[in-house]
């Protein structure tokens, strides 16, 4: 029997497991990456349909209004950047165009929030002005003054002006200030200018001289006392200072000392400082010379106006001029004097004439003349404070005859605009 050797016997060689090659799963994946990328980026992409003023049109779609603008070249005009106060600062810095999607119109917000999903109608138009950034401002408010309209012989500071306060919504660009809130109501300067009348009904007139004092003056104040008459002396601050013992001789009497001015400037011709002075510095030398003080005066020729009011920066408180003019400048004659002075009178009657300026011989005739006529018609002759007195539309501190600038009370650098 044969027999096999040991050595003669080998085990077999293992075999490893058989795999597919990794290869073409990458591919497969990578493939599947691009496409899914591909397909995004086309959806994502995609156009979508909407309506553009009025036109169909596709627009990729989550286009915004400036993307549509741009693509679609719609022709818009910006708007610009404006004040608080709606004055324009710079052109084309406002919004760049306006928008209403499905009928509603969009604010800033909302047109920069805006996408396109497809089928919208949309509306551009031009830009709307964008008002520039502003902060609050708490604002002392001052006064302004409002004019009168209708002349009459006596205007007057009705109303002093006081400040008030307010907050105010200010321009970080322009700086330009525009009332958001009153807190405290301002009070305007109210100018107003009547005939006098007694509210009673009194028959009074009110007889005036421009000019002095004079050589005249004494002799105008004896036919005064021989009538028991009293008279208004419309002074010129310069004689005043000359003659005080005149000045006083006229408040003695019983009449009354007001201004004609310091020089007998026209008014209505100088600067503010020039006009402030020539009043102040007359109303000094009259209370200088011994009379009361006083803040009423008689602008030479008539002639004060309501720039003038605004100008005077609170130095007066009425300015009186007439209602019966005697002409006595012309030398007439006492006869026309007396007629220019009587014919025509009426209670509160303001009647202009002459102290000083020239000869007043005529006047020192027609005085006791008209005096006497007046006085047969029943009329009693007053100071202009008495006057004012009896008409309650001019406040007492005026019809005081020195009324000033009350304490807390300023005097206006603007007009009221007119309307």
């Amino acid at each position: 029997m044969s027999r096999t050797s040991a050595t003669s016997r080998k085990n077999p060689t293992p075999r490893k497991p058989s795999h597919g090659s990794p290869v073409p799963v990458v591919i497969t994946f990578l493939l599947l990456v691009v496409f899914a990328a591909g397909g995004v980026w086309m959806w994502s992409n995609r156009t979508v349909s909407v309506k553009v003023n009025g036109e169909q049109v596709q627009v990729r779609v989550d286009s915004t209004l400036a993307d549509i603008v741009a693509s679609e070249e719609i022709e818009v005009t910006p708007g610009n950047l404006v004040s608080v106060g709606g004055n324009v600062i710079t052109e084309g810095e406002g919004d760049p165009f306006s928008a209403t999607v499905g009928g509603k119109e969009l604010d800033s917000e909302q047109i920069e929030a805006f996408r396109a999903k497809g089928n919208e109608e949309i509306v551009i138009g031009n830009g709307a002005n964008v008002t520039e950034p502003s902060h609050e401002e708490e604002r002392e408010t001052q006064p302004k003054m409002e004019p009168y309209e209708k002349i009459g012989a006596v205007t007057f500071v009705a109303q002093w002006g006081k400040p008030g306060k307010a907050v105010y919504t200010v321009g970080d660009t322009s700086g330009e200030a525009v009332l958001k809130e009153e807190i405290e109501p301002v009070q305007n300067t109210v100018i107003q200018s009547v005939n006098p009348k007694p509210d009673d009904g009194s028959k009074v007139i009110a007889l005036t001289f421009d000019d002095g004092p004079s050589a005249y003056t004494q002799r105008y104040l004896d036919i005064l006392d021989r009538y028991g008459a009293r008279a208004t002396f419309f002074c010129l601050g310069s004689a005043a200072a000359s003659k005080p013992d005149l000045v006083k001789a006229i408040e003695d009497q019983g009449s009354q000392v007001a201004s004609h001015t310091q020089n007998h400037q026209q008014l209505t011709t100088l600067d503010a400082s020039t006009l402030q002075a020539e009043i102040s510095d007359a109303f000094s030398a009259i209370s200088g010379s011994g009379a009361p003080a006083t803040t009423v005066l008689r602008p030479p020729y008539g002639d004060f106006n309501n720039d003038t009011w605004l100008a005077s920066g609170g130095t007066l408180s009425a300015s009186v001029i007439w209602n019966l003019d005697s002409e006595d400048w012309r030398l007439p004659g006492a006869d026309a004097i007396v007629a220019n002075c009587t014919n025509g009178a009426f209670s509160g009657a303001i009647v202009l004439m002459h102290d000083g300026g020239g000869n007043r011989d005529q006047d020192l005739e027609a005085l006791p003349r008209i005096i006497e006529t007046l006085q047969g018609k029943g009329y009693q002759f007053v100071t202009l404070d008495e006057l004012m007195a009896m008409d309650s539309r001019i406040p007492d501190d005026v019809a005081s005859g020195n009324a000033t600038l009350p304490e807390g009370c300023v005097w206006p650098t603007e007009m009221v605009a007119a309307q």
